[in-house]
């Protein structure tokens, strides 16, 4: 099987705002992240909640369908990426994989507000990169080292 041949499914972005944050600027993190890797304009969900204490708890999200993302998002993402977070992916790219043949990672959010990608795992942006199911995980970490992603 050519891994050319294996497309990204969509890419879903999501992050919690608590209520001592700004939700505008959380939603700026966010996009900056879906402008790393596609071209097109997000639409946002917003979904509120009430905390243990009562606080006001907004979860923010947008989904990059199959139209707006391509065979260069995982290449533009890579590029984003500094060599010391390619190379901890590239030894635990397994762990952020799941049986359905997505792959989660995790980034800073303040770090993404002010202009850069960094993984980061407390209070982040997380992120899905959905794959075809019918891949076997080998298959998906073949395309994230052809596409720079891994190492």
């Amino acid at each position: 099987m050519s891994l050319t041949k294996v497309s990204l499914l969509s890419v879903d972005l999501s992050a919690i705002a608590h209520a001592t944050e700004d939700i505008n600027k959380v939603e700026q993190s966010i996009r900056f992240m879906a402008e790393c890797v596609s071209k097109t304009e997000v639409n946002f969900t917003r979904r509120y909640m009430r905390g243990h204490h009562g606080n006001v708890i907004a979860t923010v999200s947008a989904r990059l369908s199959p139209k707006e993302v391509s065979n260069e998002t995982l290449r533009l993402l890579s590029s984003k990426l500094s060599d010391e977070d390619r190379r901890y992916l590239s030894r635990d790219l397994r762990n952020c994989m799941d049986e359905e043949g997505n792959v989660y990672l995790r980034f800073d959010k303040q770090r993404a507000y002010l202009g850069s990608l960094t993984l980061h795992q407390g209070d982040p942006i997380r992120m899905k990169l959905k794959f075809p199911s019918r891949h076997k995980p080998e298959i998906i970490a073949a395309v994230c080292k052809e596409s720079g992603l891994i190492l």
